[in-house]
C-alpha cells in the first residue's frame, strides 16, 4: 500500500504540475483569449470522455482488486472494458464530428476540435484501471510521466505563436495515446493477460455494474466542468482563462486527498478499516483549513508568477473556488472509502446526482434572472459541493460509519 501511495503521489503531482509548467509559456504566447478557447474545446471533449469511461474506473477497479489472483477472470474483465470503451469511443467520434461540422460556433475552429479527437482514442485504450485495481501503479506512473514529458518538450518546440494553438491538444493526446499503447503491451505481453472475446452477458453485467458510477460521473462533470462551458458561451474566452487558472491551483490543493482516496478505496474495500479513513480525514482537515486561509496571502503573487499581471483577477475566483478544497476533502473521504467501501453504492451515487441537480437549479436561476457571471457560477459550484458533503455526512451518520 505504501509503495502504491508513492507512485500515485508522483503521478498526481506531475499530472498537475506539468500543465502549470507550460501554463506561463502558453498564456504569454497564445494570449488569454486563445488559451481560453483551447480550454473550452477540451471541456467539450471532456463530456465525451466521461461517456467513454462509463464509470469503469470505479466499478472495474473494485472487481480487478477482488479477482486479482484469477488471471482468466481479470482477462475477461479487461477485455470486456476495452471492447465497450472502444465502441463508445467510435459512437462519440461520430456525434462529436457531426456537432463540429454543423454548429457554427464549433465549425469556426474545427481544426482545434479535430485535434481533441485524440483524447477520445486515449480514453478508449487507457489501461490505468487495471494497474490501479492490482495496486501496482509503477507501470502507469512511468508511462504517464514519459508522455507528459514528451508533451512538455514539444510545446516549447512547436507552439511559438498564437496560430499554433491547435498543436496544444494534438501533442497532449499524442503523448497520452503512446503511453496507453505501451500500457496495453505490458498488460498482455508482460502480465500474460489474454485478450478474450466478451460475451453479451458479460458486457451487460459490466454495463449494469458501471451505470450507477457513470451517472455519478456525469453529475460530477456537470458540477466541475459546466462552468467553463457556460463562461465560454455567455461571457468570454478570456474569463475562461481566469477560471481555468483558479481551477488548476485548487486542483493542486486537492491532489493529496485524491491520492489518499485512490489508495484507500481498494484497500478498505477488502479490510473495512474505517478507523484508518477517519484518522487521515481529521488530520487532513486541519491542514486544509490552514491552507485555505493562506490563499489570501499567497494567491496574488503566485498568480502573477504563473499567469502574469493580466490574470491577477483570477485571485477572486480562487478565493471562492478554494472553499471546495475543504468541502470535497470531507465528501470524498465519506464517499468511496466509507459509503462505497461499506457497500452503500446507491447512497454514494445519489449524493453526486442530487448535487448536480442542485447545481443545475442554481445555474437555471442565474440564467432566468440574468445573473450569469464568473463569480456567481463559481459560487454555485461551492454550494453544490457543500450539498454533496451534507448528503454523505447524513448517510454516514445514519449507517453509523462515522
Amino acid at each position: 500500500m505504501i509503495s502504491n501511495f508513492n507512485y500515485l503521489s508522483i503521478l498526481q503531482l506531475f499530472q498537475l504540475l506539468f500543465p502549470l509548467i507550460t501554463y506561463p509559456y502558453l498564456i504569454r504566447v497564445l494570449g488569454k483569449d486563445i488559451y481560453g478557447l483551447v480550454i473550452y474545446a477540451n471541456t467539450i471533449a471532456g463530456y465525451f470522455l466521461v461517456f467513454i469511461s462509463f464509470g469503469f474506473e470505479i466499478s472495474e477497479i473494485r472487481e480487478i482488486s477482488i479477482w486479482r489472483n484469477d488471471k482468466k477472470k481479470v482477462s475477461q474483465i479487461v477485455s470486456t472494458v476495452l471492447t465497450v470503451k472502444s465502441f463508445f469511443a467510435l459512437l462519440s467520434f461520430i456525434i462529436f464530428l457531426t456537432a463540429v461540422l454543423l454548429i457554427p460556433r464549433l465549425k469556426e475552429h474545427k481544426w482545434l476540435f479535430f485535434a481533441t479527437f485524440g483524447f477520445l482514442i486515449d480514453s478508449a485504450i487507457n489501461p490505468r484501471f487495471y494497474f490501479q485495481g492490482i495496486e501496482k501503479m509503477k507501470f502507469i506512473t512511468y508511462l504517464t510521466l514519459t508522455s507528459r514529458l514528451f508533451f512538455l518538450i514539444s510545446i516549447f518546440v512547436f507552439v511559438v505563436k498564437p496560430g499554433h494553438y491547435v498543436w496544444v491538444p494534438a501533442l497532449t493526446s499524442l503523448g497520452a495515446i503512446t503511453a496507453s499503447i505501451i500500457g496495453l503491451y505490458i498488460i498482455f505481453a508482460k502480465h500474460k493477460l489474454k485478450p478474450l472475446r466478451p460475451d453479451f452477458s458479460g458486457i451487460k453485467e459490466t454495463l449494469k455494474n458501471s451505470f450507477p458510477f457513470f451517472s455519478s460521473r456525469v453529475s460530477v462533470l456537470a458540477i466541475n466542468r459546466t462552468n467553463i462551458l457556460l463562461i465560454g458561451t455567455f461571457i468570454g474566452y478570456g474569463e475562461v482563462a481566469y477560471y481555468d487558472l483558479a481551477e488548476k491551483l485548487v486542483g493542486v490543493m486537492k491532489m493529496p486527498f485524491n491520492i489518499f482516496n485512490q489508495v484507500l478505496f481498494p484497500n478498505v474495500s477488502r479490510t473495512k478499516n474505517i478507523q484508518l479513513v477517519k484518522k487521515i480525514l481529521i488530520l487532513l482537515l486541519g491542514v486544509y483549513i490552514v491552507g485555505y486561509l493562506s490563499l489570501y496571502i499567497l494567491a496574488e503573487p503566485v498568480i502573477k508568477i504563473i499567469g502574469g499581471t493580466e490574470l491577477v483577477h483570477a485571485k477572486f475566483v480562487l478565493f471562492i473556488l478554494g472553499v471546495t478544497a475543504i468541502t470535497e476533502l470531507a465528501s470524498v473521504f465519506m464517499g468511496a472509502p466509507m459509503l462505497l467501501a461499506m457497500g452503500y453504492k446507491k447512497q454514494y451515487n445519489e449524493s453526486i446526482i442530487w448535487g448536480s441537480v442542485f447545481y443545475l437549479c442554481l445555474v437555471g436561476c442565474l440564467y432566468i434572472f440574468s445573473l450569469i457571471t464568473i463569480y456567481f457560477l463559481t459560487l454555485s459550484t461551492v454550494l453544490a459541493s457543500s450539498f454533496i458533503l451534507i448528503y454523505r455526512f447524513w448517510f454516514c451518520k445514519k449507517y453509523k460509519i462515522l
